[in-house]
């Protein structure tokens, strides 16, 4: 059976980075060990505590501009349970944090996601499709409760 897998040098850069990532004490370095990690993500991004950015592939996680992370999320670039279980294919795909989102505690988002411009994911949500623009989502899929004006300055 085949896995996931990736250049060597990549994933020792993963690794080596990983625990400051988790548990570094502010948001800025959290985020520079995540970029060191080989993730796709602005400068302006805060990042909680324990969060996981696809351990084989960081480099799928794009967090724009401004976008903030509660503790504890976990965002999956890929899924290897199809061919775990089926013979299946392995499912890749992007994750993608669009500018001045808000991701509560303990989300997790499943790969090829994308999370719209200013939209807010409820605590403890399991994301597995897209969350529009200016959108609230939360719950087991996470579901969209709520569409928000976007603000009058945009």
């Amino acid at each position: 059976m085949e896995k996931a897998t990736r250049k060597l040098s990549k994933r020792i850069r993963s690794i080596m980075f990983l625990f400051p990532a988790w548990f570094a004490p502010t948001f800025k370095l959290r985020t520079f060990f995540h970029i060191m990690r080989g993730a796709d993500i602005h400068p302006t991004v805060e990042i909680g505590y324990m969060c996981h950015l696809d351990n084989l592939f960081p480099e799928h996680v794009h967090m724009l501009k401004e976008a903030n992370v509660a503790a504890g999320c976990v965002f999956l670039a890929h899924d290897n349970s199809l061919k775990y279980t089926r013979d299946g294919d392995i499912i890749r795909g992007d994750v993608t944090l669009k500018e001045r989102c808000f991701i509560g505690i303990n989300v997790i988002v499943h790969p090829s996601v994308t999370i719209g411009k200013r939209a807010i994911v409820g605590s403890g949500s399991v994301v597995t499709k897209d969350v529009p623009d200016d959108c609230v989502a939360v719950g087991v899929p996470a579901k969209v409760i709520k569409r928000m004006a976007p603000p009058e300055n945009e």
